[in-house]
């Protein structure tokens, strides 16, 4: 309505004056601006990419009434950062937001907050919005952050999907970033511009729920039932021989783990995907809802909508289940920018330019007419969307992944129109890869071994090193440093503190622990995914006990993510190779005798609590050789338990909730 008006006031102010409408628009009125970001979308799993069964329509509109950019990429493909590097225009080194790192330095300092681009909207007179998913922390605060850069905002988040309303009904979080979405949108006056930033946790899997389908790719329940009737198509790249390629590293990396979880049988692959699609298009009837609000009030035709994810997803292919790495599979993403602006002639394109999550900043405050900060390392894409891109648009870009745990290899390369270069450097010695897009688009060959190309390896090796140099930011490497200083300093004295008493072996009957002393337990041994294995327990927690106290836990090594234990209020964890397995949760009362037992039965994970099964979860990595303790870690001795125990077994077997009542029957 108000913004179609001044619309039409420029458009015959452009005809009177013999200009083209859409520069006159552009200067006369500022566009809105709706970015959608998605999370784990890999390119090509929309309709309008050619995908034969995901039904994606709103989206599918935007496509035909706007630009796809076909070679869109992120420069992390890990959600954090790249989140990161859409609010700061840098890359990863260069903001140096890293999943993993210590509290002191895992979040974005002040100087990169002042130049986010909500934050240059709002200063510049955009009332600015955001909903859903958040993964990025800020050195002065994340709601200090957010209320600076936003005038209204809601974090979102899954685990769970569904959440409970006031009268008791379950609303997927996807519909509730609608819902919010749509009420800012009608609540838009008619004389400012808006921002409107929709952030989806579609369609990232709930990691801690494994159940096949609805359990770990929930869907929005308009959806029930869609895709019930087909078949997906296997991975592409799923031939096993083409992981067999692969280095070790990458073949016991949480890309496999994940595979395991999703995709490592026909049936449990068919359920899985059948829910992926459905989560995308129940995505897509929420962009719809929002799409059709903007018509409504009279927003949409001027407003610029740009839709994109923030990494990739192998879904498979290459034996892989989530991102991380350096195949397109994991970077590219789609890039889809609707702009009602632009003449006919422009609309509906599929272009090819190398677009970067690193523009995406530039773009948006470009189109609003904002200066773009020297700071930022990407370029805008209006001339791209104009069709008049310039000859010296990039070629290459710089992509890296920092190191996280055991599990995700830090890597760092460049990857170009012609040819692909990864170094994992953390590998003894560095592994690289060199992959030949023209005569091998699915990087299945690694030709860095390969004679013929050493001119094109010693050439990308140099580029990386290059890149790695300017992209390198001093105060962040002597803040991340000294972050890692601290975090070992206050470990050492919290260890030379408090030590715990070993009692020696438990060898049954009664006895009480109070938080300075834990007991031996047989050792478990190495387990494969096949193996069997007990643990079991008669416990009452005393009052004081503290919520994650180990009443019984298994530990590997003196340092890492290496451990399983079992706690009264915060259930079982388990971790293997600095990567979290499983949580089971449970509730075990104080001052009430209760019967837990934990059973591994091959790869599964069950929990019985009275001889109830409370939960179960799929375990499908090996488990190392584990020391096994009662009452306490005495490597992690703030963790020590306040209980009483009467009974504990660990045997080399799968037991039974018949078995473990009778091994404490007659107990107190």
């Amino acid at each position: 309505m108000a913004g179609n008006k001044q619309i039409a006031m420029c458009v015959a102010l452009a005809a009177a004056l013999g200009l083209p409408p859409v520069v006159l628009a552009q200067e006369q009125v500022r566009p809105n601006i709706l970015f959608i970001l998605v999370d784990d979308q890999r390119n090509d799993s929309l309709g309008c990419a050619g995908h034969p069964f995901i039904k994606t329509p709103n989206v599918d509109r935007l496509a035909a009434q706007g630009v796809r950019f076909q070679n869109m990429f992120v420069t992390t493909s890990i959600c954090m950062a790249s989140r990161a590097t859409i609010f700061s225009g840098l890359t990863q080194r260069s903001h140096g937001y890293r999943p993993g790192d210590p509290q002191g330095s895992a979040a974005m300092i002040e100087t990169d907050f002042q130049t986010c681009f909500p934050l240059l909207m709002r200063q510049a007179g955009y009332r600015t919005g955001y909903f859903g998913k958040n993964h990025v922390r800020f050195e002065r605060g994340t709601p200090s952050a957010f209320n600076a850069m936003f005038d209204d905002w809601k974090h979102i988040h899954r685990n769970p999907y569904f959440k409970t309303m006031p009268d008791g009904s379950k609303r997927h979080c996807a519909e509730l970033i609608g819902d919010r979405s749509v009420a800012f949108l009608k609540a838009q006056p008619a004389d400012k511009p808006f921002c409107l930033y929709m952030s989806f946790n579609i369609s990232h899997a709930e990691d801690r729920d494994h159940r096949p389908g609805i359990g770990h790719f929930p869907w929005p329940k308009a959806v029930d039932g869609l895709y019930e009737d087909i078949t997906p198509p296997l991975p592409r790249l799923g031939d096993p021989a083409h992981f067999e390629r692969l280095p070790d590293f990458l073949k016991t990396s949480l890309n496999r783990v994940r595979w395991y979880w999703r995709w490592d049988t026909p049936e449990k692959y068919t359920i899985n995907m059948r829910a992926l699609y459905r989560m995308i298009t129940g995505m897509d009837r929420v962009v719809g809802r929002v799409l059709k609000t903007l018509e409504d009030q009279g927003l949409a035709d001027n407003t610029v909508v740009l839709y994109t994810a923030d990494n990739g997803y192998y879904m498979g292919d290459r034996g892989f289940a989530g991102k991380w790495s350096h195949f397109d599979q994991s970077l590219r993403v789609p890039l889809i920018i609707c702009d009602p602006r632009l003449p006919a002639a422009r609309r509906g394109k599929l272009v090819s330019p190398m677009a970067l999550n690193l523009d995406l900043p530039s773009t948006m405050l470009d189109l609003a007419g904002i200066p773009v900060p020297d700071s930022y390392q990407g370029r805008s894409l209006s001339p791209v969307l104009q069709g008049v891109g310039p000859t010296d648009w990039r070629r290459e870009f710089f992509c890296e992944h920092h190191q996280l745990g055991d599990k995700i290899p830090a890597w760092a390369g460049v990857r170009g129109e012609r040819y692909v270069y990864a170094r994992y450097d953390r590998q003894a010695p560095p592994f690289e890869f060199l992959h030949d897009l023209g005569t091998d688009p699915d990087q299945l060959e690694n030709l860095a071994g390969n004679p013929a190309h050493r001119e094109v390896l010693e050439r990308l090796r140099t580029r990386t090193d290059a890149y790695i140099r300017t992209r390198t930011r001093p105060e962040i490497e002597a803040r991340r440093k000294e972050a890692l200083k601290q975090k070992r300093t206050a470990a050492t004295r919290s260890t030379a503190k408090t030590r715990l008493t070993d009692r020696g072996p438990y060898r049954g009957g009664r006895a009480v622990f109070d938080g300075s002393s834990f007991s031996g337990l047989p050792n478990t041994p190495p387990l494969t995914r096949e193996d069997s294995h007990s643990w079991a327990l008669r416990v009452s927690p005393l009052p004081g006990n503290p919520p994650g106290a180990i009443l019984l836990g298994n530990r590997h090594s003196p340092t890492g993510l290496n451990f399983m234990k079992v706690t009264a209020e915060r259930g079982v964890q388990l971790f293997a190779n600095n990567t979290k397995l499983l949580k089971l949760d449970a509730a075990i009362p104080a001052g009430v005798w209760t019967t837990v037992a934990l059973v591994k039965n091959g790869g599964e994970m069950v929990l019985y609590v009275n001889g109830k099964v409370t939960a179960r979860a799929d375990v499908t990595a090996p488990l190392p050789a584990m020391s096994c303790y009662l009452g306490g870690d005495p490597r992690v001795p703030n963790e020590a338990a306040r209980c009483r125990i009467s009974h504990a077994v660990v045997v080399p077997r799968a037991l039974s909730a018949e078995d473990v009542l009778a091994l404490f029957q007659g107990a107190d």
